[in-house]
């Protein structure tokens, strides 16, 4: 049996435990650059505002319905996720963390009575810890389980636990659902299995599993084959697994010069180097991207990338220099460009990484320890607090965040003040 725990509107709870005044209130929270909606709480869907939609679309909630808005604050929900993921761990055996609010869990071998009591245990003590609600789902595979796991939400009777045991138990609530609402079925799909009169997620699970491997492919099949109940996705490591990392985001506002690009793209390398660090891994090239607003129409487009093969490394320094040569390559004048960004490729793990015959000693001895340093300084006080000369510069790349909320548990001058 495999649960699914999910956080409950998880970026606008974050939000709220630490804005007390937001409870009860209908809460959206914003894109970078504060474009779109992203994350409501249930008392804004409830006024029928729409996932993705525009920001102006919503404004006229501010007046009629007292609607709160906030810009979107990473700092806090991937503190926040980690402190959930940390407790999930404690109590759970072998816990894939699947996204920033997801988490899949291994409860085999377990009774219906025990499972309840578990999962019970798990959602109080999460609030306890965190203040954040958690769904969770447990079904024989992960995509009943996902199934199970929109029942608990939905259904104020379960008390946020859903347990199916059986897979015909499912048998009503699939045939209700979309396919488009089914794990891993997006618009095109969803349509081209209308197309062939399956219109539900029962008709789907009711389909001959080698006619739809022979006109879909065979991840579809094996999604008809979880819906039966026949487990085709083990829980897995992702550290493990991970081959790759990107990070980049939209400025602020179109930048044409290089040298006010050149910030962005410090400041994105070392998130994803970071994210090397964490996962205790080393990379052996890497891209960097550059391009326009596509959305624009009424200017010159341009979508470029320039790549850079290196020995498998997690320096900071040697990665920021390699990536300022790729944008160098990338880079041409005469456009406004709209986003820089960076991937690492061909992840290798930091216990593998062989050493070069021609390194020197001196490089083999001191740039360890100064990376060591620089990652022990930033954990204990603050990620940014070391980082590359080349960061400095114009912050025009930076997002719109008119709305954004303190950080409240990442950084000392934002921490939450109690008065006794």
């Amino acid at each position: 049996m495999i649960a699914l725990i999910d956080c409950n509107n998880f970026y606008a709870s974050c939000e709220q435990v630490f804005q007390p005044q937001l409870a009860g209130k209908p809460l959206v929270v914003l894109s970078n650059n504060d474009g779109n909606v992203i994350a409501r709480s249930s008392e804004a869907k409830k006024l029928g505002i729409g996932m993705g939609v525009l920001t102006g679309s919503v404004r006229g909630f501010v007046r009629s319905h007292e609607l709160q808005i906030r810009s979107s604050n990473y700092a806090l929900y991937g503190d926040m996720s980690s402190r959930v993921m940390e407790t999930l761990e404690e109590l759970l055996p072998n816990v894939e963390r699947y996204s920033i609010d997801e988490a899949f869990a291994d409860l085999s071998g377990l009774s219906r009575a025990r499972m309840l009591e578990l999962c019970q245990h798990v959602r109080h003590r999460v609030q306890r810890h965190t203040g954040l609600q958690v769904s969770i789902g447990v079904a024989q595979t992960k995509t009943l389980a996902k199934v199970a796991n929109r029942l608990a939400k939905r259904r104020p009777e379960l008390s946020g636990v859903c347990i199916g045991t059986e897979t015909e138990s499912f048998g009503r609530i699939l045939e209700q659902m979309e396919t488009g609402d089914v794990w891993g079925i997006g618009r095109k799909i969803s349509r081209k299995l209308t197309g062939f009169g399956i219109h539900n997620a029962k008709q789907l699970r009711d389909a001959d599993p080698v006619w739809i491997k022979k006109q879909f492919s065979v991840v579809l099949m094996r999604t008809v084959l979880e819906l039966r109940g026949e487990s085709c996705l083990k829980l897995e490591e992702p550290e493990e697994s991970r081959k790759s990392l990107m990070c980049g985001r939209s400025f602020g506002k179109p930048l044409k010069e290089l040298e006010d690009i050149r910030p962005a793209l410090t400041h994105f390398v070392q998130n994803a180097v970071t994210r090397l660090w964490k996962y205790k891994q080393a990379t052996s090239a890497l891209t960097v991207y550059l391009s326009t607003n596509r959305f624009r129409k009424n200017i010159a487009q341009r979508s470029v990338s320039a790549s850079v093969e290196l020995s498998a490394t997690d320096n900071l320094i040697l990665l920021n220099a390699a990536a300022q040569r790729a944008l160098e390559q990338a880079f041409e004048s005469g456009f406004e460009y709209h986003k820089v960004g960076v991937l690492l490729h061909d992840l290798v793990s930091v216990k593998n990484i062989p050493a070069s015959l021609f390194e020197t000693e001196s490089g083999i001895k001191n740039s360890p320890e100064l990376m060591w340093a620089v990652r022990k300084i930033n954990a204990k006080f603050g990620r940014y607090t070391v980082a590359s000369a080349s960061v400095s510069g114009s912050s025009d790349w930076r997002a719109r965040s008119k709305f954004r909320s303190p950080a409240f548990t990442t950084c000392w001058n934002e921490l939450p003040l109690v008065q006794a």
